[in-house]
């Protein structure tokens, strides 16, 4: 027999790399999700201390000009949460995405791989079988030979 081979070696290729595409684009989608989740907290921390300078302004009785002003810096910091939030949510959805498809990806390379173990025993039994027949025949005609010349020599030693 030769050496094995596995006839869907090509399709498994392809589903391999394929895994490692989803794997690759999973990672980035992390990573961008990582980045919107710090720049949203980023976003929040500045709003916070806005909302403490707010405070302290109504506190030391600032004037309406200044009081208004915090206020309009605050307002803009929230649009920008929710905007941050938006992207941090689609970014999450992203990776949620890539989740799915790398999950998808895997089962479809395992499903290959198990074949190919499958078909990968089922020769290496038959390998086995074919040696071992091969290995009986040739014990099987050293044999059927040298009784062949056992008979010869006791025959000539006979006479």
């Amino acid at each position: 027999m030769g050496a094995f081979k596995f006839r869907l070696q090509q399709v498994l290729d392809i589903r391999q790399q394929t895994e490692r595409q989803a794997a690759a684009r999973l990672a980035d989608a992390e990573a961008v999700a990582d980045e919107a989740r710090l720049a949203q907290q980023a976003l929040e921390a500045v709003q916070e201390r806005g909302s403490q300078a707010l405070h302290q302004a109504h506190a030391n009785e600032a004037t309406v000009g200044q009081l208004k002003t915090i206020g309009y810096v605050i307002e803009q910091l929230n649009h920008q949460i929710i905007d941050a939030q938006t992207r941090v949510d689609s970014a999450e959805q992203k990776v949620s995405d890539s989740k799915t498809d790398l999950t998808a990806a895997l089962q479809a390379r395992r499903v290959l791989s198990r074949l190919r173990d499958r078909h990968f025993t089922t020769w290496r039994t038959a390998d086995n079988a074919e040696q071992l027949k091969q290995m009986d025949e040739l014990a099987l005609s050293r044999f059927v030979r040298r009784e062949g010349n056992d008979n010869d020599n006791s025959g000539a030693a006979g006479k």
